[in-house]
């Protein structure tokens, strides 16, 4: 999977950083939509910061990013209400509703991220008109659930290198 020189020389130089540094580096992949919890505490796992760091950073980061697009999709919905006129409902806004009254919003949240950035899909379903706490929370969930689990896959990647 890596080649264990390269490995073992970025492991170097990320050991050699201030874990201030670390955190901070990891946190921003997590706020970065389709990175996220999950890619930043696969990179922080691998490349040696501790797991609890990596994973800790990639999830805040993340749920900063969740905040901010929930909070803009509230915003976005009041807006729109505010200036809406006697219009048809969007193709795009009436396929997300019908997805998550088919699956409701705890298991759209969790699949989330097989197709669609976590934070965008807060943005997209709280515009759309669903409960923002209940998006906010179940958008928590699937991001500590996902970088959870590839944290766990950057342990196993390490474990195979031996």
């Amino acid at each position: 999977m890596f080649d264990n020189g390269i490995h073992t020389t970025l492991s170097e130089l990320v050991a050699g950083l201030d874990p201030v540094l670390q955190f901070l580096a990891i946190m921003a992949i997590g706020l970065v939509p389709f990175l996220e919890s999950y890619v930043g505490a696969l990179v922080g796992t691998v490349t040696g910061v501790p797991v609890v760091l990596a994973t800790g950073a990639a999830v805040l980061g993340n749920l900063v990013a969740v905040v901010v697009a929930v909070v803009a999709g509230g915003a976005a919905r009041r807006r729109w209400r505010a200036n809406r006129t006697e219009r048809p409902v969007s193709a795009r806004r009436q396929k997300v509703v019908e997805r998550v009254d088919r699956f409701g919003v705890p298991v759209a949240s969790l699949l989330a991220p097989l197709v669609l950035a976590i934070s965008l899909t807060a943005f997209i379903m709280v515009t759309a008109g669903l409960d923002r706490r209940q998006v906010l929370v179940w958008q928590s969930v699937a991001v500590v659930a996902w970088g959870a689990l590839f944290a766990l896959i950057g342990t196993g990647a390490l474990a195979a290198l031996g």
